[in-house]
């Protein structure tokens, strides 16, 4: 941990990819594992473009705000936000689509599959809130349009949003050492930011409580709660004072 926490001291240009995982330790179940959300589920008929106007797209993304509205960010979101102020973290790319980084303070955070702060019109662009689905708002209310309402997220088969990619990409580029937490690095192309980080001569961080298949390229491996370690890291930079304010401000 010492090594480690030296590693991000002296690091010029640091930057955190951060999966399912972290969000888990909040409480929000996460897709993949056993019993996760596609466990016994197809998921191009529930989460794919051709699935949206479906009582099923519309009752399975309407628990996934549900479920916003019931947890938190854990003190890792908070972590990180308070190394983003101190300096050290310059940038969050994030898998999750559920905000929990900018509700933590986050501010420079790259959504590469999109989010959940609203809903869109899926033909004529035009925003409504998230609630609009327990409100039973699923149609666009424009008489001209009355096409479903979908979040503005990457939906399987669906291309991811150019800027976004490209932002990441320029992170990595720009990154002196990659802090990876909480995915399984198994889904692409947001794996290829680890195996981009390698080729560009960063140090590389895997925080993940189960091995991934791109472990070979980590300088440094912790199969951990991806909250105890950072809470570890965040005591030690930030100071004893500070860290205990910091977990009574998550703790409330």
């Amino acid at each position: 941990m010492k090594e480690l926490i030296q590693l991000i001291q002296n690091s010029n240009y640091l930057v955190a990819l951060t999966g399912a995982g972290m969000s888990t330790e909040s409480g929000l179940p996460d897709f993949r594992s056993q019993g996760g959300l596609w466990c016994g589920k197809n998921p191009y008929e529930i989460a794919s473009p051709q699935a949206i106007g479906t009582d099923d797209f519309f009752e399975f993304y309407q628990m996934r705000i549900e479920d916003l509205l019931k947890y938190k960010p854990n003190i890792g979101h908070y972590v990180l936000a308070e190394l983003e102020k101190e300096g050290i973290l310059k940038a969050v790319l994030t898998q999750n689509i559920d905000g929990f980084h900018q509700r933590a303070g986050s501010q420079r955070v790259i959504e590469i599959h999109g989010h959940l702060r609203y809903l869109v019109c899926s033909r004529c662009g035009k925003e409504y809130p998230a609630t609009s689905y327990r409100e039973n708002t699923y149609y666009c209310t424009d008489e001209n349009c009355k096409a479903p309402l979908r979040p503005p997220i990457v939906l399987f088969g669906e291309p991811l949003d150019s800027n976004a990619w490209n932002s990441a990409v320029q992170e990595v580029e720009q990154a002196d050492t990659v802090l990876v937490m909480g995915t399984s690095l198994q889904v692409y192309p947001f794996a290829g930011l680890v195996e981009l980080a390698h080729e560009t001569g960063s140090k590389i961080i895997i925080i993940n409580k189960t091995s991934t298949p791109l472990d070979h390229l980590a300088d440094h491996i912790i199969h951990e709660s991806i909250g105890k370690v950072l809470s570890e890291m965040a005591e030690s930079i930030l100071g004893t004072d500070r860290f205990t304010h910091l977990k009574e401000h998550n703790q409330g």
